[in-house]
């Protein structure tokens, strides 16, 4: 095997037919490969399980007298079986790629959350990287048809060069991409192979080694620590750390929109920077290769252009790698192209093309036998040659398969390089274009509409994705509308025109698509912020002139007059729970009625900060922080009120899925909300009430079974804990055995927290632990009702309008939900004519704050599909099946239980960074802890 493995490396042909490769042998070689380094052809062989999952590119590590290859700086090929390659050693490679080669670059562009550099990596010929600058020059001005005309891009054509950017190591389980690109940078630095130099030459390739670099060491501690030398994959142990990132793992890659996290604001400082043609994430999950484009619906708001563009591309590789006798490699069927959240959305929100590979991973680094779902090995038009049922998979097939992948789209790209180019300033032309003659042409934002901070941090948001905002010096009129001095404007004559389009209208995906949505179908800002956004048709907006938004904006509130007593209007605001916790050490009521104080008039929610020593102080900086306004009366206001103390607030987070929870840390820490991690070691001890007054348990991926009992208790004991050997494990918090879960005394344990004075808050999935486990009795879930809502906005309505949870909100609102299980309340008691009394007794409608529906809107007839017979569509933003069957379903349970309460949430408030208007309710909740209400008669 190695004697054929040498001799076809030689010819640069396949290994899997050896007739073809005899024809092939007599044509010209463009492919042909290079001098081998000693020994590099035997380990390679040796580490790929059978010689159909290599490749001749790939087959051999390029000699270089002058560059260390990957073997030299590790003692081993990349990807040998059994090894994975920390951050800090990665990274040292690099580095010694740069200095020993002008062919390449290293920078840094950004920190992770644990204080890791976060690397890009340049590569192209001398020439390409001495005139970097320039090309990210050249780049620039194709990204602004404004200041580029077409006769000047054509000008500049020439000299340009598309800038293809490869991103690894994003999750920290799909652990072979980072080995990979040490392989493939090192070839493209130093291999003279025709399509090689042809690479250098006609572009830039950006490589990010790793991307989230606190995950893939803590992965690699994990492998050594825990699946080093076991190589049954049925039987191996929990195989990921519980944490990657500090906050969250899978969904470190849904942050496009938000850019909450270290890992999305260093790609999009790179992608402005150097405006990069494509990027292309490595993700390892599906047999043997995928390579993305959708099934459709796609994203209505993107160009033609890309569409066709990444259809293309994906369908060139699966022609190429077909063609090198790599069975396995498909495209098409895997997501649908509606949603663009993930990281390489950023370049398919800003006009390039967003790509993405889903090789085969083992997550572990041995060689292990793998079975294929039957679904995964059919022959069909888009999988031309199916995988094997089973076979033995090592880390070097996962990489052969990647690299050869990407050689193969470089290749095509620097065949297509001009255009590449051409098609970049196309597409930022059409939707400049379209935003001067097509409608909408501009959305204005008042500035001061219930939340001014709110309003804010949604302009931010358009801001840090580099749509244009202005802003009115002056009062002006559009048609028969007028807008006050002061407002926000986004123009839509501008290059990235089509996501701001995208952000700020709702979407709508088709109800009778053929294929369900893979995440989210809905990301509107103004929705899922609270914001009125006023859509504006006119084209001479166009005309207007408003200064420009250049900074972030930081809105500030004030203090007025003296006191004694001051009052804090609830208006909706987000920031009260922030507020409440730096004011910890004073007295505050909340009003549990309107109430009226000279000509200014308070709602039910508002704040009564009493007379009290050095109050006064505090408010002042506390207002301007967070956009709050406090007004002095002379007395309280003769109004029913309650004291709301702050609360001790934990966070439950198990150690089986800490994920979707990561959100909800993340945003206390943003507003420097004080909590208590709770682990499922706290839970298990029991005497919760020592802790916290208040337990959140948030959304999780887990069945009532695994909520309970957590990673098998067979795979422990299981450390997680910081050891010299083991130093990035431990944080954000550690155990000496993470398995277990909480088991039926933690449940027991919860179960007494709450009789004995506790607030149990569960979230989305969450809330299956409480509804479902037994917590709160006679809740079942809906008959089958075949209600579907992928992440989408929906109407609800507050079936106790005065309840503490409907502070500051109107009586009918919208919220986001995903697709949790649907709940009954039945009306009446159960009752059968064998047995009266066997059962507790269901829940009734009075321990319901919010249910799914609208307001009845008075207008009569029958309700239209997809209709709350009560009124308005229940869909706002999204998409979704069956949504209007329900209404009437309850959306938030508040159940007294002893002395204390659970309250459960069939919808997530706290989704991703996103659905803000929603936070108050969880906000309502935990300010009102000590004085929720009784249910009513």
């Amino acid at each position: 095997m190695k004697e054929l493995a040498s001799s076809c490396i030689a010819l640069g042909l396949t290994l899997s037919n050896p007739c073809a490769d005899r024809i092939a042998a007599a044509q010209p070689n463009p492919y042909a490969p290079d001098r081998p380094e000693p020994g590099s052809v035997e380990a390679i062989a040796a580490a790929t399980s059978e010689p159909r999952f290599s490749s001749p590119w790939v087959a051999y590590v390029p000699e270089s007298d002058t560059v260390p290859s990957p073997s030299d700086h590790l003692g081993r090929i990349a990807g040998a079986a059994g090894e994975l390659t920390g951050s800090a050693q990665i990274y040292d490679y690099f580095r010694a790629l740069d200095r020993a080669s002008g062919r390449v670059q290293v920078e840094v562009i950004g920190r992770s959350e644990e204080g890791r550099e976060i690397l890009l990596v340049a590569i192209a010929d001398q020439g390409g990287i001495q005139k970097l600058e320039r090309l990210k020059a050249i780049n620039a001005a194709l990204a602004d048809p404004r200041r580029t005309s077409p006769e000047e891009m054509e000008r500049l054509l020439p000299e340009a060069r598309p800038f293809y950017y490869l991103n690894a190591g994003l999750h920290a389980d799909e652990s072979g991409s980072a080995e990979m690109v040490m392989d493939l940078a090192y070839r493209l630095a130093v291999s003279e192979q025709p399509m090689i130099q042809a690479i250098r030459r006609e572009l830039v390739v950006l490589i990010n080694p790793v991307s989230e670099p606190d995950g893939r060491d803590k992965m690699v501690e994990w492998f050594y620590r825990y699946l080093k030398g076991k190589q049954e994959f049925e039987r191996l142990p929990r195989q990921s750390p519980p944490y990657w990132s500090r906050y969250v793992y899978v969904d470190i890659n849904r942050d496009a929109h938000q850019q909450a996290f270290a890992a999305t604001r260093a790609v999009t400082r790179m992608f402005f920077d150097y405006h990069p043609a494509v990027i292309h994430d490595l993700h390892e999950a599906i047999p043997l290769l995928q390579t993305w484009n959708g099934t459709g619906p796609y994203n209505p708001h993107l160009d033609p252009i890309v569409t066709s563009e990444f259809l293309e591309m994906s369908l060139h590789e699966v022609t190429a790698l077909t063609a090198l006798g790599m069975p396995g490699v498909w495209t098409w069927k895997f997501g649908e192209g509606f949603g663009h959240h993930y990281l390489e959305s950023i370049a398919m929100n800003h006009n390039a093309i967003g790509r993405g590979y889903e090789t085969f991973g083992n997550a572990t680094a041995e060689t292990v036998e793998r079975v294929v779902d039957d679904s995964e090995i059919t022959r069909e038009w888009y999988r031309p040659w199916p995988a094997p049922k089973r076979f033995r998979w090592s880390m070097r097939d996962n990489t052969n398969y990647m690299q050869t992948g990407c050689l193969a789209i470089l290749d095509y790209s620097a065949r297509q390089a001009k255009e590449l180019v051409r098609n970049f300033y196309r597409k930022g032309f059409n939707s400049w274009q379209r935003g001067l003659s097509q409608p909408p042409h501009a959305y204005v934002i008042a500035p001061d509409q219930g939340d001014r901070r709110r309003v804010a941090q949604m302009v931010n948001r358009l801001l840090a994705q580099r749509i244009e905002v202005g802003r009115a010096a002056e009062p002006f009129s559009i048609g028969e509308d007028s807008f006050p001095a002061g407002s926000y404007v986004v123009q839509l004559d501008q290059p990235y025109r089509n996501y701001a389009v995208d952000l700020l209208e709702p979407q709508w995906f088709p109800p009778d698509a053929e294929y369900q949505p893979y995440d989210d179908v809905s990301w509107a800002l103004p929705v899922h912020y609270g914001v009125e956004v006023q859509r504006i048709d006119d084209p001479h907006v166009l005309d207007l002139v408003f200064e420009k938004v250049a900074d972030e904006l930081e809105p500030s509130g004030r203090v007025h007059g003296a006191g004694p007593v001051y009052l804090l209007r609830d208006r909706g605001q987000e920031a009260l729970l922030a507020a409440r916790y730096r004011l910890k050490d004073f007295q505050i009521e909340i009003a549990e009625s309107g109430f009226r104080i000279g000509d200014a008039e308070y709602t039910a929610g508002s704040w009564i900060v009493p007379a009290q020593d050095g109050v006064a102080a505090v408010l002042d900086p506390v207002s301007r922080e967070l956009a709050l306004d406090f007004d002095s009366a002379a007395a309280p206001p003769e109004v029913p009120r309650h004291s709301a103390a702050a609360p001790r607030l934990g966070v439950w987070v198990p150690w089986a899925d800490t994920d979707m929870i990561g959100w909800i840390r993340y945003t206390l820490d943003q507003q420097k909300i004080p909590y208590i991690y709770i682990r499922d070691d706290d839970i298990k001890a029991g005497e919760l009430g020592k802790l916290v007054d208040v337990l959140i348990y948030g959304h999780v991926r887990l069945d009532l079974p695994a909520q309970i009992h957590g990673i098998p208790a067979t795979d422990g004991p299981m450390p997680y804990t910081k050891t010299p050997v083991y130093p990035s494990h431990g944080a954000p918090a550690s155990s000496e055995d993470i398995t277990g879960g909480i088991g039926w005394s933690g449940l027991a344990n919860l179960q007494r927290f709450v009789e004995q004075g506790g607030v149990l808050i569960t979230l989305g999935r969450g809330s299956t632990l409480a509804l479902e486990g037994g917590l709160i009795r006679g809740v079942r879930p809906a008959a089958e009702h075949g209600i579907s809502t992928p992440g989408a906005e929906l109407r609800a309505r507050f079936t106790q309008p005065d309840h503490p949870i409907a502070y500051g909100y109107p009586k009918s609102i919208s919220v986001f939900r995903s697709n949790y299980t649907v709940y009954d309340v039945p009306r009446r008691w159960l009752e059968m004519s064998y047995c009266t009394s066997c059962l507790d007794g269901p829940v009734d409608p009075r321990f319901v704050v919010l249910e799914w529906g609208s307001e009845p809107t008075g207008a009569g007839g029958d309700a239209e599909a997809g209709d709350d017979p009560g009124g308005l569509p229940i869909l706002v933003s999204g998409g979704g099946r069956n949504e209007e069957r329900l209404a009437g379903h309850p959306a938030i349970f508040d159940v007294p239980t002893g002395r204390g309460r659970i309250i459960a949430f069939n919808l997530n408030p706290m989704h991703r960074d996103l659905n803000h208007s929603d936070y108050r309710l969880l906000w309502n909740a935990i300010l009102n802890w000590n004085h929720l209400p009784a249910p009513p008669p």
